[in-house]
């Protein structure tokens, strides 16, 4: 049996191989053994999930291995975003939430992921404690709780309380004054309902693409990246909606494509939505990024006199500075983010809901304001690669770019080097690389940016020429 780890973002794998009923038990049971051993049990766990075709009898497994081990079992009555699984945590004020979700991967996966009491992604020294905690199930040194009394299941249904929490965040009054039409794309995924009622309270007119239960996702990937929206583009330019708005498989993830058409990158729309909440909303707080994301953050950021906190790829690092400090933006390069006064979670529905209010505010193309404000504090242009590479060249190019860091990139001295996940190397004129190994696949991710076209561009080839240069 494969070893049950907890990545970036919970544990996950395929549902023909190493997700089955014998290893979400052993998990459900180590989960079961860490709330005890903190003595939290008592406060009962929320168990939730998402469309996948396995996901909601797992949820019973997970929900039935709670009760045994005397723990109160919140079992939402449908399918729900893992941000609204968070936001029942804060709600209820349980030890915790189960959700099972694969988020963005293929049908054929399936994944754990686990929610602590602060309604956040679970810090490394918690998933630790929990991997600890399989190794002695696996072992046999770790039972049922057994003498215990056994814990209640009971329905939880927080989807109205949520869809409040998500419209107090917003202008709903001014997007309902402005009738707009919206096209939305949830991927036959787990926040299609909520949403949709977010977008009916405020009277948008809403064109829905599918808004229904499909575990196949259609035969796509539930991921909203540009090459996945296509239809929803369509949608937009046909419907002359205002906005397109989509999201991933459990709705953490957010996409956006403007009213010409035109997709956004979760850069750019970042950096959007951090202009319009400290220049329009006039919110408080610093901003906290991931080494990944755009420095165009930094810069709008720093122009209105706030700090700027870089983390580690993963928003379970972001999530604990929004717990700890003010933080008016958190977010990632690969669709996550939260803002002040929410959940620390990465919430795609909140994402897409400041979006709307920015079109509907303002009546503009988004590209066009990013455009403007590009023309004002300087232009950024970014992109991610995949390098598909096998394990031994990837781990040996990870060693040797540790030992060895560029010193130029694109004849550009580097000023800073940062190792702290993957290597990062930052010239003087704010050109930067990352290099990632992914932990699930044979391939290393090369992130770029630069602060013109020529440079951008000469800082990818020479990026390209680095990975492959350092490979043995």
């Amino acid at each position: 049996m494969t070893a049950i780890t907890f990545g970036t973002d919970g544990w996950r794998s395929t549902v023909d191989t190493d997700f089955k009923e014998q290893n979400v038990t052993v998990v459900a049971q180590a989960i079961c053994n860490y709330l005890h051993g903190k003595d939290i049990a008592r406060k009962g766990c929320v168990v939730a999930y998402d469309t996948r075709a396995h996901s909601e009898p797992f949820a019973d497994l997970a929900s039935g291995v709670l009760v045994k081990n005397g723990i109160t079992a919140f079992k939402t009555v449908t399918f729900c975003p893992t941000p609204q699984a968070a936001f029942a945590v804060k709600q209820t004020g349980a030890a915790g939430a189960i959700m099972l979700t694969a988020s963005h991967n293929p049908p054929e996966y399936n994944g754990i992921k686990f929610i602590p009491y602060y309604a956040g992604p679970a810090t490394p020294d918690i998933t630790d404690d929990i991997e600890l905690e399989i190794g002695a199930v696996l072992g046999g040194a770790s039972e049922v709780h057994q003498g215990k009394t056994p814990g209640s299941l009971e329905t939880l249904d927080v989807g109205k309380e949520y869809v409040d929490q998500l419209l107090k965040l917003i202008d709903s009054a001014m997007i309902q004054a402005s009738s707009v039409t919206v096209a939305f794309d949830p991927m036959y995924g787990a926040g299609q309902e909520v949403f949709m009622t977010a977008l009916e309270r405020m009277g948008c007119e809403v064109v829905p693409l599918h808004c229904r239960r499909d575990p196949d996702f259609g035969g796509r990937l539930p991921d909203p990246s540009e090459k996945n929206l296509d239809e929803l583009k369509k949608a937009v330019l046909d419907h002359e909606a205002l906005i397109g708005v989509a999201l991933d498989g459990d709705a953490d993830r957010f996409g956006v494509v403007d009213s010409k058409g035109i997709y956004l990158t979760p850069n750019q729309a970042l950096s959007l939505i951090l202009w319009y909440l400290v220049s329009h909303r006039e919110i408080q707080g610093d901003v906290a990024r991931t080494l990944a994301t755009t420095h165009m953050l930094d810069t709008i950021a720093e122009r209105s006199g706030r700090s700027v906190f870089e983390t580690p790829v993963g928003f379970k690092y972001i999530g604990e500075l929004m717990r700890t400090k003010s933080i008016v933006l958190g977010g990632e390069e690969s669709g996550g983010m939260s803002i002040a006064g929410h959940i620390p979670e990465k919430d795609g529905l909140l994402a897409d809901l400041i979006l709307i209010e920015i079109a509907a505010r303002f009546g503009r193309p988004l590209s066009e304001l990013l455009k403007d404000i590009y023309r004002e504090l300087t232009p950024c242009f970014d992109d991610r690669i995949d390098v598909p590479l096998p394990n031994d060249v990837k781990v040996a190019l990870m060693d040797s770019l540790r030992m060895n860091p560029p010193d130029k990139l694109a004849g550009e001295p580097v000023e800073k080097v940062d190792l702290r996940d993957g290597v990062k190397v930052i010239t003087g004129a704010g050109t930067w690389m990352l290099v990632r190994p992914s932990g699930t696949e044979p391939l290393v991710r090369v992130y770029v940016e630069a602060r013109s076209r020529e440079a951008f561009d000469n800082a990818r080839n020479s990026a390209l020429k680095i990975v492959k240069g350092n490979q043995t």
